[in-house]
């Protein structure tokens, strides 16, 4: 894992930085909340990891057959 510093206004580049994947940028630093803006393609899916927790185990969850 990698972990990075970065004060309001500052991005971090995914990828080739002549080609990036996407783009990270802090908006706002407001207390212990740090507010992220994510500029990436439009299919490219982004989820906080308790929805993508809870989109897994829906996807596994054996369907009813009753």
């Amino acid at each position: 894992m990698l972990a990075l510093t970065r004060r309001v206004g500052e991005e971090v580049i995914i990828g080739d930085p002549d080609n990036p994947l996407g783009l990270i940028r802090v908006v706002q630093i407001h207390g212990d909340k740090v507010r992220l803006a994510f500029d990436f393609p439009r299919d490219t899916p982004i989820n906080r990891s308790e929805l993508a927790d809870e989109k897994r185990r829906n996807r596994d969850k054996p369907d009813d057959e009753g």
